[in-house]
């Protein structure tokens, strides 16, 4: 039986139940005791524990017309007595944080209700839109006020924090969310997270300050103060907590798909093992490998997800919080199983979230996938952090192995920058649907064209299967070029097919300037040549994006259907010189190294004179399954 069942039955039910249960018939307190004030009654119920439980069924059991209506009363009354304690009791009174936990309650289930508009809200908090303001207003303040003071009880400034959390998550982007944003409260949040008795609530921190930084963000570049004070903060040690709980955060997340299907990276004895075990004449039959069932992540990822919204707006505003990002990279100790530094659990979180992102059709999942997305592509543009990744480290960064084909298995150390390679050639293989999340794939080629400018700027020339990415690369385009005609009414196709095209003919033009060993280049003018088909159909593709010529026009070539020229002129070259007869891919391959060394890459200009643009500066990520995931996280 239910607590709001036993409530109505249990004749010694407590004096908390018993008191909400006469209250929520319609009763005052007038009624309920005549013999004292209402003043004495509301000081008696805010003296008694809060008994949660009854308090969130009695509310989810309650409809919006009877809030709106009937109740509305008893709403205001409670949300009124409640803020006037929270503001002015004394922090020895029992009532301040009983007050608190009661707000925090109605709070809860009230915004819980489907579709309340912001004068709803105002009406059910404040009795009304003309006194929204008062108690909109007092509310922020003493948020401010209890948050940021360091003398106040520290259980009472971590309800306090909670409050607000679940306020910002329940009223989503409706209007009186703006209300928090009038009061300086960056201050109050650094305070806990700089605090040494509070420091342990860096993770709520953090939340509530994406929260507030992600409120109207589309348009609050010039509204929003926490976008430019998230810019502003230099604390190195401020920065360093928020770096070693975001990345406790990430790797808690990243272990929970692990634990779903253990895709650890071979051992050496488990790779003899399973070679022994292969012999056996019980498993000459057996199956090739399959993929882990997908319904088996359809929950994933476990909340604490939410993490990377405040990482992304470091990420992308503060240079100091680059800095304390790749401090420890290449100190970072060898062993994998010590916890892993931020920049590495991003890297293996973001591995999980792109390979399972659309397996499920989980909104949820694509959305925290397009935030890792936009993590790796701001990493990238910044010219302190590639640097850093350039660098090898000792510590491996464990990637998602749960889905075929399986990533090469690559020995440590190496640079981080080739597991952001690798988490992009994830999110290329696994999410090829006619219901393509176009924009997402845009960002991922971008990350990967930002990856190789830079690298062949600087000649550098990591050891990477670069195979496994020019493969990845020209699936997309086959994809594209074989569904164009169900794929055309999707914002960002044209874009994201000449993007890609683009990244193959910048990367074919740099490439001795940064693949290594020559193999590689070799390799990477056979992956074309094979592809050779698929390339062949896309000059259609990008005819039927442009609009109808007039007969007097004279005929010219976009700049994608020159890059597809040049790769088509390429590719003809090297066909020309395998000649007619079969051969065998070795064969191929030989005569393919043969002309390179010879004379190198043939038809390769340099038409790229200028710089990538920096596509991540003007980023606008949402999320709105934040909200539900930052009330789940709460008591």
């Amino acid at each position: 039986m239910s607590v709001l069942a036993k409530a109505s039955v249990v004749p010694h039910a407590s004096r908390f139940i018993a008191l909400f249960h006469k209250l929520f018939e319609g009763l005052t307190p007038k009624q309920i005791n005549p013999k004292e004030s209402a003043e004495a009654f509301w000081t008696e119920l805010l003296s008694l524990d809060v008994d949660r439980t009854y308090l969130t069924e009695r509310l989810a059991s309650l409809s919006k017309g009877d809030c709106l209506e009937r109740l509305k009363p008893l709403f205001v009354a409670l949300f009124s007595v409640c803020l006037q304690r929270v503001r002015m009791a004394p922090y020895d009174d029992p009532g301040k944080s009983h007050a608190v936990q009661l707000m925090t309650v109605l709070t809860r289930g009230l915004l819980s209700k489907n579709d309340l508009a912001g004068w709803q809200v105002m009406e059910l908090f404040a009795g009304g839109v003309n006194q929204s303001d008062k108690f909109f207003n007092e509310f922020g303040s003493a948020v401010v006020t209890l948050l940021g003071n360091d003398n106040a009880p520290v259980e009472l400034r971590h309800e306090v924090l909670q409050l607000a959390i679940v306020f910002l998550c329940g009223i989503n982007q409706l209007s009186p969310g703006a209300y928090l944003l009038r009061d300086d409260l960056f201050p109050a949040i650094i305070s806990i997270i700089r605090g040494r008795e509070t420091g342990r609530f860096t993770f709520e921190a953090l939340l509530l300050l994406a929260l507030l930084s992600n409120f109207h963000k589309s348009d609050a570049a010039k509204m929003n103060p926490f976008l430019h004070q998230i810019k502003e903060i230099t604390d190195v040690e401020v920065l360093r907590k928020v770096c070693w709980n975001a990345g406790y955060a990430a790797a808690t997340t990243a272990t929970a798909y692990q634990e779903i299907s253990d895709d650890s990276p071979p051992t050496m004895s488990s790779m003899i093992g399973s070679f022994v075990s292969s012999l056996r004449p019980d498993r000459a039959l057996s199956s090739t490998p399959v993929d882990t069932p997908k319904e088996l992540f359809k929950n994933q990822p476990i909340e604490a997800c939410i993490i990377l919204l405040p990482i992304l707006e470091f990420v992308l505003r503060n240079r100091t919080f680059s800095s304390i990002l790749v401090e420890g990279i290449r100190d970072a100790p060898g062993d994998k199983n010590s916890r892993p530094p931020l920049p590495h659990a991003i890297m293996s979180l973001s591995s999980y979230l792109l390979t399972h992102a659309t397996s499920t059709s989980s909104f949820r999942a694509i959305g925290y996938a397009n935030v890792a997305l936009h993590i790796l592509l701001a990493s990238v543009e910044s010219e302190n952090i590639i640097r850093a990744f350039c660098e090898p480290s000792p510590q491996p960064v464990r990637l998602c192995r749960q889905r075929l084909p399986m990533l090469p298995f690559s020995p440590s150390p190496r640079p981080l920058i080739c597991a952001i390679l690798d988490c992009c050639i994830l999110w290329l293989r696994h999410n090829l649907h006619k219901r393509l999340e176009g924009s997402l794939y845009l960002t991922c080629v971008r990350t990967c064209h930002r990856i190789i400018w830079f690298l062949q700027k600087e000649h550098i020339r990591p050891e990477y299967h670069w195979l496994e990415l020019w493969k990845a690369i020209i699936g997309v385009l086959d994809f594209l070029g074989g569904k164009l005609d169900e794929l055309t009414s999707i914002v960002g196709t044209e874009q994201l097919l000449q993007e890609s095209l683009v990244l193959l003919d910048f990367a074919l033009t740099k490439a001795e300037a940064f693949l290594s060993p020559p193999q590689a280049i070799h390799e990477f003018i056979y992956e074309l040549v094979r592809s050779a088909p698929a390339l062949r159909r896309l000059p259609a593709s990008l005819r039927s994006f442009i609009s109808p010529r007039t007969p007097t026009s004279p005929s010219h070539e976009t700049f994608s259907e020159q890059v597809l020229s040049r790769l088509l002129s390429t590719i003809n070259f090297y066909e020309e010189k395998l000649g007619s007869k079969n051969r065998s891919a070795i064969g191929a391959l030989r005569v393919i190294v043969k002309e390179i060394e010879r004379d190198g890459i043939h038809g390769v200009g340099d038409p790229y004179t200028e710089d990538p643009s920096s596509w991540s500066a003007g980023s606008t990520i949402f999320l709105r399954h934040a909200y539900s995931d930052g009330m789940a996280l709460m008591p």
